[in-house]
């Protein structure tokens, strides 16, 4: 069930989590990935995950879809496929096959974050 603006208790718990994540040295994302991220739990469709999708969500350098695709055998492992017209205009060839739902997205997280405390 959504609050009033339209977000969901999901959504709300992973924008929260923005500050766990970690690039690949350790350090808190940068505020282009946190927004990258961001916009995807707000709104996940195909667009907001090819923003999202290589985002490095922990320490080890895991991305948010290589997390999805430890979690999840059926993940997709080609994504969006572009090709440039003669007048450099992207034309989308081919879409994602799905992205993940809330509940798998909230798996491949806790997955990625479990990663950098199990040392």
């Amino acid at each position: 069930m959504s609050g009033p603006t339209g977000v969901g208790p999901v959504t709300c718990f992973m924008i929260n989590l923005l500050d766990r994540f970690t690039d690949a040295r350790g350090e808190p994302l940068r505020d282009y990935s946190r927004g990258r991220l961001a916009a995807f739990f707000a709104d996940p469709r195909p667009s907001t995950w090819e923003d999202a999708h290589g985002v490095v969500i922990n320490a080890q350098g895991l991305t948010l879809w290589q997390a999805w695709i430890a979690v999840d055998p059926t993940a997709p492992h080609t994504g969006r496929h572009v090709t440039l017209d003669p007048f450099d205009r992207v034309i989308l060839l081919r879409e994602w096959d799905r992205i993940p739902d809330d509940a798998m997205v909230a798996q491949a997280v806790g997955f990625a974050l479990s990663m950098d405390y199990a040392d």
